[in-house]
């Protein structure tokens, strides 16, 4: 099999089934690339220029070496072109193609795999949106909105799932779409990413692993040094007879696939925000641990916060006689002596700084902040005060309008910023699994 390296790091790039209509995949792929540093080989026998670039009939007619071939035509034609791939000594291939397994055509997926095999040709796909690297403006995919750089990886088994997290704009070091997984599947990719300068965290959507692999899912997993945070789908058995639909993968009762998952040291997660929220976490949090401190200007909602850290097993930091003598010297008198920290109901901007600044001196790894909205209290100075903290934060501002600012500015800050403290706690306790 071809080195995968070679996905991420081709100079010349052969598109079959490059097309002159616009409402055509081989089309759309072809604009996308074209935005590339790398040269772009349009392979199409009916046209001798699309997109101002020269065309070729088929790939022996090039005249220049390919490092990676984009494969965008009728399914029944991959054979072919995978014995062609062969002959030109190219060894990687994405096939955006459908029409194999996910269709019950096993005869045709057996058959490229065999081939591929013989050939050392290295596959993602069949019936994969491609891939995307915003780092290198490479875009070898069909989606055509803007893409951010970040430092998540993300690859996902389903290409409309991945559409619509690229709708969102979400910033990304690399999407890998890996489609039917006919001979690369995760394990490679996550490989690949442990090296990648650019990733810091890896997301991945997962309908089911291919037979016989779940145990260099759990190995690969296990070395990693990078977080990996799992959404896996297909747990009833409904979503077990559409993810075999989809991808034709294994589908396997949810209790084998928790244990390879926990085997696997992943953080499993329930939600598409859950997965970009912890992932985002994770890159920017990589040495988090688990010891909190609760800081609140509402006794009520924070003890309804402590609730649901026991809950999720978040553990909260006893404070020592001697932070609490310095906080007694600098805080209203009624404030609560103890974790969670309650400034109580008049608390301003400066009193949530003071108590910040003493916890900073404690074991705590990072602050739970709490805030509603009365008389005394000052939502955007408090905010702004907030970034300055030196230890990681977790905001909840339980409010509405009054709020609508200071959240923004969190936000903007890059601070972890929730409306309700059931969700944020549930998101916390995750990435202590």
């Amino acid at each position: 099999m071809g080195d995968t390296k070679n996905f991420f790091n081709a100079k010349t790039i052969a598109l079959f089934g490059a097309s002159r209509h616009p409402q055509k995949v081989g089309h759309t792929i072809l604009q996308n690339l074209l935005q590339s540093k790398s040269k772009i080989i349009p392979i199409n026998p009916k046209a001798k220029s699309i997109l101002n670039q020269p065309t070729y009939p088929d790939i022996f007619s090039v005249p220049y070496k390919i490092d990676l071939a984009i494969i965008a035509t009728p399914a029944k034609t991959i054979p072919l072109i995978l014995r062609q791939l062969g002959k030109k000594q190219i060894q990687n291939a994405i096939i955006i193609s459908s029409g194999f397994s996910e269709i019950k055509n096993f005869n045709l997926e057996t058959q490229i795999k065999k081939i591929a095999t013989q050939e050392n040709i290295s596959i993602i796909g069949p019936n994969s949106y491609g891939i995307i690297l915003p780092h290198l403006n490479l875009n070898a995919t069909y989606y055509q909105g803007p893409t951010q750089k970040g430092d998540i990886a993300f690859i996902s088994q389903s290409g409309a799932i991945a559409s619509a997290i690229l709708d969102q704009n979400q910033p990304l070091s690399a999407f890998i779409s890996i489609g039917n997984s006919t001979n690369t599947d995760f394990s490679n990719f996550i490989e690949y990413l442990q090296k990648d300068p650019q990733t810091k965290t890896i997301a991945i959507y997962m309908e089911s692993l291919k037979e016989a692999r779940g145990q260099k899912f759990i190995q690969t997993c296990k070395k990693s040094k990078k977080s990996i945070i799992v959404l896996k789908s297909g747990n009833s058995s409904a979503g077990q007879k559409a993810a075999a639909s989809h991808t034709a993968a294994l589908a396997s009762p949810e209790g084998v696939y928790k244990g390879i998952l926990k085997q696997s040291h992943v953080t499993q997660i329930d939600s598409i925000p859950q997965l970009f929220q912890i992932a985002k976490i994770k890159s920017q949090y990589p040495k988090l641990k688990n010891s909190c401190t609760i800081i609140t200007n509402a006794g009520g909602l924070g003890v309804l916060t402590a609730d649901y850290c026991e809950t999720n097993k978040i553990t909260l930091t006893k404070l020592s006689p001697k932070i609490i003598e310095n906080l007694n010297k600098n805080l209203q008198p009624n404030w609560s002596k103890n974790n969670p920290l309650d400034l109580v109901g008049s608390a301003t901007a400066q009193e949530y700084e003071t108590a910040i600044k003493e916890i900073q001196k404690t074991k705590t790894s990072f602050i739970i902040i709490l805030l509603t909205p009365q008389q005394m209290t000052q939502p955007l100075q408090t905010a702004k005060l907030l970034i300055k903290s030196k230890l990681p934060l977790f905001a909840c501002f339980s409010g509405g309008n009054t709020l609508k600012k200071a959240k923004q500015h969190l936000i903007k800050n890059n601070i972890p910023t929730f409306n309700d403290p059931k969700e944020m706690c549930e998101m916390i306790g995750k990435l202590f699994q």
